[in-house]
């Protein structure tokens, strides 16, 4: 099975790089375009088979993954329109299955919205496909993406909204940790002491999230004992909006992916 990118930016070296990592998918079998040369020139160095054109890719791949921004996505539709007898998977915030059907074609479509963790092999997938799609290419989906992370197949209709959840989630992670390295650094501690400590207990969560059969509700009391430090901080926390100031970057999130949806 033959995969190419159109696009070969951020993302797309994450996935890739998680992939090599796993070692199921062989460079020789995965193509990029870009319009960007010095990138092509990169992922050839690699071992990555590289093309000139839109055409030549979809000549030369039976999947076809769309890594563009919105706007460029829009400019390129009738040499997507080639792609006609390949699988093809939209990695474009914002672009929907339908705009895709009457833009493109009533193809095998997917829609993927992936994380940049994918470089570690701790991706997360959410993705939702059309009518046209047969089980087993779905399974060829899940199992290429699934090399570097974790693979959720999800409704059409929540794709604009998981953005919140996945996609945009490390920017989330990356803003807290920054808020207590920089207030560790004020109780005396070392940057790289503080960002070890603390980026280690957010993936031993994680871990425990992802393994307990107890609700987060239940985790949390776990800890949050009464009038210990841990109850201090989360009720100070609460006391100050945390809860809401969270709630409204999500739906905010949500609502710019619906906005890039309609550039």
């Amino acid at each position: 099975m033959r995969f190419g990118f159109i696009g070969g930016g951020n993302i797309v070296r994450a996935i890739l790089t998680g992939i090599n990592k796993g070692g199921e998918f062989k460079n020789h079998d995965i193509g990029i375009f870009d319009i960007d040369k010095n990138i092509l020139t990169t992922y050839s160095n690699q071992g990555y088979n590289t093309y000139n054109s839109i055409e030549e890719l979809t000549q030369n791949s039976d999947v076809v993954v769309i890594a563009v921004t919105p706007q460029i996505i829009r400019s390129i539709t009738d040499e997507l329109k080639l792609a006609k007898d390949n699988v093809i998977i939209s990695l474009v915030a914002g672009i929907t299955l339908d705009w895709l059907t009457k833009n493109v074609g009533d193809f095998k479509l997917f829609r993927c919205m992936p994380t940049l963790a994918a470089q570690e092999g701790l991706g997360s997938f959410a993705i939702s496909y059309s009518n046209k799609v047969a089980n087993h290419e779905k399974n060829i989906v899940a199992e290429f993406f699934g090399s570097c992370g974790v693979v959720e197949y999800i409704d059409e209709s929540l794709m604009s909204k998981v953005v919140a959840i996945n996609g945009s989630a490390p920017g989330y992670f990356y803003y807290i940790s920054r808020i207590v390295e920089d207030v560790a650094i004020k109780m005396g501690f070392e940057a790289d002491v503080a960002r070890r400590l603390f980026a280690q207990t957010m993936k031993g969560s994680a871990e425990t999230i992802l393994k307990s059969e107890l609700s987060l509700k239940d985790l949390e009391g776990k800890i949050k004992v009464h009038g210990g430090t841990t109850s201090a901080a989360l009720d100070a926390m609460e006391q100050e909006g945390l809860y809401k100031c969270i709630e409204e970057g999500l739906l905010a999130c949500v609502k710019r992916s619906e906005e890039l949806g309609k550039l």
